[in-house]
């Protein structure tokens, strides 16, 4: 079973990317594939399972109509997220919201709903930076290049918290993306790969996301 992903090699367990891949490799092992791994950007990784270049994408992409691509369809939801600034906890008492940050340069990976969020909400005089990975983003923050990330706050699909940060983290300014709307993750199944959405749907029934927080 061909599988897209962000990252093999993420260990950090506060990481989604790790809890994708995780969670990924569960399905693999649960449905008897041996997988094989496609690392890729996230922008337009949801084309890929339509295009026949991968049996599902596990990007941990939200399920937005517009993503919506020929011969790929998304699976049943995992987890769902509320759009938010990641800064530093030390800065918390300078920052609310992203209205804040004008004259700041505030970062998202490009494609993702957290770029999508900050072209609809940011202010005039907030300077946006996309770049093509978290690892970049990541970097970039950490190197004080940007004052903070959009990103998100990550639910069960019972609606607890999956902590993501430490101590030195803080999230603000949370909100939904589509106000009244829950947006949430899913694969995307290729149509061509025979009875594969029925047996991706059964897992994620049977397979709480993530799997570490799993009782």
């Amino acid at each position: 079973m061909n599988i897209a992903v962000t990252s093999t090699t993420v260990t950090d367990p506060l990481d989604p990317e790790e809890w994708m891949y995780r969670y990924a490799e569960r399905l693999g092992r649960d449905l008897g594939l041996r997988a094989v791994w496609h690392v890729v950007p996230f922008d337009k990784s949801w084309e890929l399972a339509g295009t026949d270049v991968v049996d599902v994408v596990a990007t941990n992409l939200a399920s937005f109509p517009d993503r919506v691509s020929p011969g790929g369809t998304f699976s049943a939801p995992f987890l769902y997220e509320r759009r938010a600034l990641r800064i530093r906890s030390a800065d918390r008492s300078q920052y609310r919201t992203i209205a804040d940050f004008a004259g700041k340069k505030v970062g998202a990976v490009k494609g993702m709903a957290a770029e999508r969020d900050l072209l609809r909400r940011a202010p005039s005089g907030v300077q946006m930076v996309s770049t093509a990975t978290f690892p970049e983003l990541y970097a970039q923050f950490a190197s004080g290049q940007l004052e903070a990330i959009a990103q998100a706050e990550y639910f069960t699909r019972d609606g607890r918290v999956i902590p993501s940060y430490g101590p030195d983290i803080a999230l603000i300014d949370h909100h939904d993306l589509n106000p009244g709307q829950r947006e949430e993750s899913v694969f995307v199944v290729r149509d061509r790969s025979t009875h594969l959405l029925e047996a991706v749907n059964a897992f994620v029934a049977r397979t709480p996301f993530p799997l570490h927080l799993a009782r």
